[in-house]
């Protein structure tokens, strides 16, 4: 890593009391509205912690200031090439609005003081201005020591007397909420380098540059230290229960850097990208928990035998040979967090499979879920298996267990409990139209590239094993008694799940009926950018095309193509070990 020496040209925040602390892990340069903290200032600090307070912040470091992660050269028979990766530029600013002091600006300095400015605002561009409450003084980060009740990794119960604590914690928290702010750097791929790493300037290798914002914060994440109890494994471990919102892109098309000049092959030298190029992701929430409290430890190790490489791990939780029973699954209990017995099972499932994981998840999905009716789920689960209402809760540490990842704003709830999202005809709840850009993931092209043609129709399913072609049907006149998602033919419109047009999917219209396939995710409302382009019909690939396509595929010629939203819910991380290794490594 380069030393980032002069690294920021401009930091402005009020610093209240507790900035000691991390003036010792930032290199700054320049400060401002400082207060010198001293013995008789510290002796004044309570045992509650120390406040961190911005306001006003901004954080920058030079556009050619970099972390690199180094590449070896491969050994054995491969055709790989070492590859170095750099990311310049780090920086924290508020999203650009475009008001007085808050325009958006790009890396080079080729124009103005700051940078290049910028024609539009939000993710278009990298760097913005000050953060007016980025941490105020009623919603600081903190930095204590904290003996919170928890369980061992035997079942015992620590801290359970606060005046006497067992384990104390080091923990460092975010804000509970925070404005969006803009996270922005820029980076480059270097494959093939053929020069020493100690200078940039000498040798060289094929390039590719981009640019990473994410606009959004973390409000509520925290990182703890403790020391992990398992016997025979008293190490040193730590916690990060990571909260991340917001909007995300990711970019690679460039411009000049300015005044003419242009670093898309020069190393280290900042260009313009594109302002609205590249793949976005928009209203983002994931809530990631690596690691519980004293039982569940994110450890890290090095590799024998292998200097620099590491091993960072979170080890197995359950041991299948300790009954459910056994008090000892006291640490379990918290870890599954249950919203009924373990042990409730469907009686008419002759193997006896616990339900309880279903049941749970099911709850924590309607909680989430705008409009949800959670009564009638528990009623109804009170009255199948017999379990008191009283009884049926979701614990409130269900939230701190399990993980989540949501890309979009979308609830794909259905079923009891689940709120009434239909409307006519339609099979789905409302989705993203094809070219939105207010939601979910989408890819944009650059600013004066040509629309490209987004294929969003395929057969749903082909059995391709050798003497096989069925296929499942996904829509048509043609498809005898299959109704996708209950819409008749004569009603499947542009709103259904699947895709169908009278002229490219009626049977003996010279069209083949196959080819109307599944339509996505998204809402199709393409109006006269529906067009047929001169392409394979990938049914012709399985043989279960009962005509030669007359037309060729139905595509959509666009600008941005939407690719809908996606959710994970209820993540659990039993175990992870991650191993770093060279290239020449045995």
């Amino acid at each position: 890593m380069q030393t980032m020496r002069q690294c920021m040209r401009e930091v402005c925040y009020s610093a209240r009391a507790g900035l000691l602390g991390l003036l010792a892990l930032l290199p700054l340069c320049s400060l401002a509205a400082m207060e010198r903290m001293d013995d008789a200032a510290m002796s004044d600090v309570s045992g509650a912690g120390i406040a961190l307070g911005f306001e006003d912040f901004r954080w920058l470091t030079k556009p050619t200031s970099y972390f690199e992660q180094m590449g070896t050269d491969p050994v054995g028979d491969t055709t790989f090439q070492r590859a170095d990766m750099r990311w310049y530029g780090l920086s924290i600013t508020a999203v650009p609005d475009g008001s007085s002091g808050n325009e958006g600006f790009h890396w080079d300095a080729s124009t103005g003081s700051f940078g290049s400015a910028c024609t539009g605002t939000g993710l278009a561009c990298p760097l913005g201005g000050v953060i007016p409450d980025f941490s105020p003084y009623d919603n600081p980060y903190v930095l204590r020591a904290f003996s919170p009740t928890g369980y061992s990794y035997d079942g015992t119960v620590l801290n359970s007397d606060p005046d006497n604590p067992d384990k104390t914690v080091y923990e460092y928290v975010a804000p509970t909420q925070q404005p969006y702010y803009n996270f922005a750097f820029w980076g480059e791929i270097e494959a093939g380098r053929t020069g020493a790493n100690e200078n940039l300037g000498t040798g060289s290798g094929d390039f590719l540059k981009t640019q990473t914002l994410i606009q959004g914060n973390a409000a509520g994440s925290i990182f703890r230290m403790f020391q992990h109890t398992q016997p025979g494994n008293e190490t040193f471990a730590i916690m990060y229960h990571s909260h991340l919102r917001g909007d995300f892109r990711f970019s690679a098309a460039q411009h000049n850097g300015g005044a003419g000049n242009n670093g898309s092959d020069v190393i280290g030298v900042p260009v313009i990208f594109d302002e609205q190029e590249g793949l976005h992701f928009k209203n983002v929430d994931a809530f990631i928990p690596l690691g519980q409290l004293f039982y569940q430890a994110l450890t890290l190790d090095a590799v024998p035998q292998q200097d620099g490489n590491f091993i960072l791990e979170i080890p197995y939780l359950r041991d299948p040979s300790i009954p459910t029973s056994n008090p000892l699954n006291a640490a379990m209990e918290h870890f599954y967090s249950f919203a009924v017995p373990e042990t409730t099972a469907d009686s008419n499932d002759p193997n006896g499979h616990t339900l309880a994981g279903f049941i749970t998840a099911r709850l924590a999905l309607l909680e989430s879920t705008p409009g949800a009716n959670i009564g009638a789920y528990k009623n109804y689960v009170s009255s199948t298996y017999g379990i008191p209402l009283a009884d049926i809760e979701l614990p409130e540490s269900y939230n701190v267990t399990h993980g989540y990842s949501r890309w979009g704003d979308w609830y794909p709830c259905r079923g009891i409990g689940c709120p009434s999202v239909h409307t006519g005809n339609a099979s789905h709840p409302d989705r993203n139209i094809f070219n939105s850009t207010s939601d979910g993931v989408f890819f944009r092209k650059c600013t004066g590239c040509n629309d490209f043609d987004a294929f969003a129709y395929m057969i749903t399913a082909v059995d391709v094993r050798p003497g096989n072609n069925q296929y499942t049907c996904p829509g048509g006149s043609s498809c005898g008694s299959y109704t996708p998602r209950g819409i008749s033919a004569s009603s499947r419109t542009d709103n259904g799940r699947y895709y169908a047009q009278s002229d490219s999917c009626s049977a003996g219209t010279g069209s083949n009926a196959y080819r109307c396939g599944y339509g996505g995710s998204y809402s199709i409302n393409a109006g006269s950018r529906y067009t047929h382009a001169s392409r394979q019909d990938p049914s012709e690939l399985f043989d279960v095309s009962s005509q030669a396509p007359a037309a060729g595929l139905p595509v959509i010629r666009t600008d941005v193509v939407n690719l809908g939203d996606a959710r994970i819910e209820g993540m659990q991380i039993n175990y992870m070990k991650f191993t770093s290794y060279g290239a020449g490594a045995p």
